[in-house]
């Protein structure tokens, strides 16, 4: 299971949101912190020509995560959105087995225990169908939930939103505990590839 646990910070009560509108282009956003090795050449803040600022993640044989530590009651902020890119996937990766397990684009949610977190992975897949859901093949502690897949819509600008206390509900049976990490993700390593992807408005937010 990838290592996304960070040092903790203070409960929030306002719903946070990561726009990376005022991180500086060319650098890392504000408070993430990196997993599995240097971030340098993979993750940084690019723009588009509309002036809009956007995570970038490039991967070249790469297993890098980024994160961000806060804790947050799903309760109070059961709804987790985002906007995705893709531009390239890894080829002939799977995300239901190791030797395969690479994506273009994952979004984490970690909750409990910062020793033993239970860990909601979001991912568009290059060959698991959209809608699947399953426990990642080493750890039945993480549940990797595919929200897009293939190369239909590749380059353009799409948003997820998903309730983060259902789905954990779905998948673990329980109610979550506290959540104290979100994390993105763009890798290639078992595959051997590449990768390409953006990322863009993570937000919690109170129940619609």
């Amino acid at each position: 299971m990838a290592n996304i646990l960070l040092t903790a910070v203070t409960l929030l009560f306002v719903a946070p949101e990561w726009t990376f509108d005022t991180d500086p282009v060319g650098g890392l956003p504000s408070g993430w912190q990196a997993r599995g090795g240097s971030p340098a050449g993979i993750y940084r803040i690019e723009t588009d020509p509309d002036g809009n600022r956007f995570l970038a993640a490039r991967s070249r044989g790469s297993d890098v995560q980024l994160g961000i530590a806060f804790t947050a009651k799903p309760a109070e902020f059961p709804i987790m959105s985002w906007r995705w890119r893709v531009w390239e996937l890894p080829r002939k990766a799977d995300e239901r087995a190791i030797k395969t397990m690479d994506s273009a684009a994952a979004v984490y949610a970690a909750f409990g225990s910062r020793l033993f977190p239970r860990v909601l992975k979001y991912v568009w897949s290059t060959s698991v169908p959209t809608g699947a859901s399953f426990r990642h093949p080493s750890s039945d502690r993480m549940a990797i939930i595919v929200v897009a897949s293939g190369v239909n819509e590749l380059g353009q600008w799409h948003t997820v939103s998903r309730n983060i206390v259902d789905d954990y509900r779905s998948v673990f049976g329980r109610d979550p505990g506290n959540l104290i990490t979100l994390g993105i993700k763009t890798d290639s390593d078992s595959t051997g590839t590449s990768s390409r992807a953006d990322y863009d408005d993570l937000r919690l937010e109170r129940r619609r």
